[in-house]
């Protein structure tokens, strides 16, 4: 099963017979096959006929819509899994302060592992004098299991990710012009990158819950709000560090991708995609697992790699604000067409990737981890296991 991702402005999606057609002008880009397909990404710019809805309704495909900047504006959702008294067992979790603490705990300890870990590798591959930040983090994990409330674990968080951001330029070759995490709009290359990558990994994430028959909303460490999916945003905690944070410094260091590929939206228009035109006879790009930086085990996945310093600097510099922050700039940083185009052939590439699962001794990707992660979830909450054990790199 595949994502399939559309990116080039004024396609339609049309059925034809037992399959959606991406056709522009006559050409046809892309045939979408139902038993491949496990989602469909749609940036700015591209159009969906009635026979077209109908058919990923009828298939159970949902559809997301973003920005040409990556923003979400929706999505086509089929009808939720059918198992009532899955959802019945998570709303009766409601009034227990014991179990959202616990999961609450579990799920902050999780990131800030995964945290301290490439913490750890920017120091020994980028040869970087990280102690005091890897000595702030394990100061905060170890708070962890203490603390009894889950308005100060997300306090923990928190700070925890302003420790982390604080040293994630050290990731990088070249500087970058990263200094601070800034979500809506990202100012920077780096917070680009990040925010397009954050937004992938969600909806992979929300789409698992759903189709696993979860309420998304029902969350644990996010609070309850009208309209946030908070299991999905705690759940994806995990994966941040470990799938996008990871592939955003092999993105750069392997000068897949540079500042060039970069270009800032007009205010107030983040759907009209900047148009690039792709360079003749480009180099084969390089294999983002092959930089030890984004192997889940280290021992498994180090390959010495070779990196190119012809790295442009960026001289972009982000705004006031800590890890959780939204910025305040009008003009949002975008990808150029063709970049976005190679962020997702390498972060779909990075989800086929095989790893040995520690928690389970069993092979595994990327992409198959993010359910196994959901069952273990719902093993959780039918009290089937103690604790919730979030994906770790080693």
């Amino acid at each position: 099963m595949q994502t399939i991702y559309i990116t080039t402005p004024g396609i339609q999606l049309q059925k034809a017979g037992d399959t959606v057609i991406a056709r522009k002008d006559g050409d046809t880009y892309h045939t979408i096959f139902p038993f491949r397909t496990e989602q469909v990404v749609l940036f700015g710019g591209v159009e969906m006929t009635r026979s077209a809805i109908n058919f990923f309704l009828h298939h159970e495909i949902p559809v997301i819509f973003l920005s040409q900047n990556g923003r979400y504006n929706g999505q086509l959702v089929p009808p939720i899994g059918k198992n009532v008294f899955l959802r019945l067992q998570q709303y009766t979790k409601h009034g227990d302060a014991a179990f959202h603490l616990k999961l609450a705990r579990d799920i902050v300890a999780g990131k800030i592992q995964n945290q301290m870990v490439i913490v750890k590798r920017i120091e020994r591959f980028q040869k970087r004098d990280l102690l005091e930040a890897g000595r702030g983090l394990k100061t905060l994990l170890d708070r962890v299991p203490t603390e009894d409330n889950i308005e100060s674990l997300r306090g923990l968080e928190g700070m925890a990710s302003k420790i982390y951001f604080s040293v994630f330029d050290k990731g990088f070759i070249k500087p970058q012009g990263f200094k601070k995490r800034v979500r809506r709009p990202p100012t920077d290359p780096v917070n680009a990158l990040l925010s397009l990558l954050y937004t992938f990994l969600f909806y992979r994430v929300d789409n698992v819950l759903q189709k696993r028959g979860l309420d998304p909303y029902f969350g644990h460490l996010h609070a309850l709000t009208y309209g946030r999916r908070s299991l999905a945003l705690d759940l994806v905690e995990e994966f941040r560090p470990v799938v996008a944070d990871t592939l955003v410094f092999s993105l750069f260091n392997m000068n897949i991708i540079n500042r060039a590929d970069f270009t800032f939206a007009e205010s107030g228009d983040d759907d009209q995609p900047p148009q690039d035109t792709p360079k003749k006879n480009e180099p084969q790009e390089p294999d983002v697992m092959a930089d030890p930086m984004g192997g889940f085990n280290e021992k498994e996945f180090f390959v010495p790699a070779v990196y190119s310093t012809d790295v442009e600097e960026a001289g972009i510099t982000s705004l006031d604000n800590d890890g959780h922050t939204v910025g305040s700039v009008a003009r949002p940083v975008i990808l150029m067409q063709t970049a976005l185009q190679k962020v997702i052939k390498q972060f779909e590439h990075k989800l086929d990737t095989t790893f040995n699962n520690e928690m389970t001794g069993a092979s595994t990707t990327y992409r198959r981890v993010f359910d196994e992660q959901a069952a273990q979830y719902i093993e959780v909450l039918r009290g089937e296991r103690e604790h919730y054990q979030p994906l770790v790199l080693r």
